[in-house]
């Protein structure tokens, strides 16, 4: 391994940008889209990059693009000094309300879609000097090695690695269309759901067939049968308003349908917890920046859950 004893110039804050961008993309190519200029520009900024250095920062062939052991370690700095750098150009003549910067947020398909792309807009109102990337995906990431700042997440399981601040309580609960319920009938007692179709929605670390019901504090893990199942919440709640089955929904989702009458809350006693949670790496959680998008994060996810 080769170590710097010396740098003839100072790395551009550009270069820095573009190494990392190719860290979290895994090509150059695809760094190039990622950015908006042409793969030659990317190429060039990195050899620029490795000479300022003095290292070499990936091992190329026609297939693969890995980092040398020199470039996985200057990524954990390069990491550091951007976040240090938007520190330093928050606190610098800019006034008070302004933050500055890039955050990369991550969230789930069908929260971000409905929800989080809502917050999102507003916050860059907000913030407008913010330049703000939403990747949505229901994949397990890992935060910091991926480049995000933030995840927005639904549910109480956190990875021990990162921190987190919860914006809002949240629960699901359990409801049918009036059709369904006047043909199959209204469940009185939770045994009753193992004679009637639950609509099933797949998310990361759910055990399919499983529900994990609440009473007074006190778990009771619910085995359903569905004939229909499926990753995105909105094809289920299609499903529930189709008279297909009973559903288990967070209560903002379905709320309005239930004031129109269109859903029924049906074993209203009992419920899912589905807090909604700010998780994020434990190296900038004294971010300024950060703390002021989690404050208006939780600010806008109380008022969604509040009824």
């Amino acid at each position: 391994m080769n170590v710097i004893k010396s740098v003839n110039t100072w790395p551009s804050i550009e270069d820095l940008h573009v190494f990392l961008t190719i860290t979290y993309t895994k090509s150059f190519s695809k760094a190039a889209q990622e950015m908006g200029v042409s793969p030659a520009y990317i190429s060039k900024r990195i050899k620029i990059l490795e000479k300022d250095l003095g290292i070499k920062l990936f091992h190329r062939d026609t297939r693969n693009l890995t980092l040398t052991d020199d470039g996985k370690n200057i990524a954990k700095r390069v990491i550091q000094v951007m976040d240090s750098m938007d520190t330093l150009l928050a606190e610098a003549n800019i006034p008070k309300k302004e933050i500055v910067g890039c955050i990369n947020i991550c969230t789930s398909f069908g929260f971000g879609i409905n929800h989080v792309s809502k917050a999102i807009s507003q916050l860059s109102l907000l913030y407008p000097q913010l330049n703000i990337k939403l990747h949505l995906t229901d994949q397990e990431i890992d935060l910091a090695n991926n480049g995000f700042h933030l995840e927005i997440k639904v549910g109480d399981l956190i990875q021990e690695r990162n921190r987190a601040r919860k914006l809002a309580d949240n629960d699901r609960i359990l409801c049918a269309s009036p059709e369904y319920l006047q043909r199959y009938g209204t469940p009185t007692k939770l045994q009753d759901l193992e004679s009637h179709n639950c609509l099933f929605i797949q998310e990361k670390n759910s055990s399919f067939g499983l529900w994990n019901l609440e009473k007074e504090g006190v778990v009771y893990p619910v085995r359903i049968k569905s004939h229909l199942a499926t990753n995105c919440g909105t094809v289920a709640m299609q499903w529930s308003l189709d008279a297909q089955g009973i559903m288990l929904r967070s209560w903002w989702d379905v709320h309005s349908h239930i004031q129109n009458g269109t859903l029924i809350n049906v074993l209203p006693e009992y419920k899912q917890s589905a807090n909604i949670w700010a998780v994020y790496p434990d190296r900038i959680s004294e971010s300024e920046k950060m703390h002021r998008c989690i404050d208006f994060l939780e600010a806008y996810f109380s008022k969604l859950v509040s009824h």
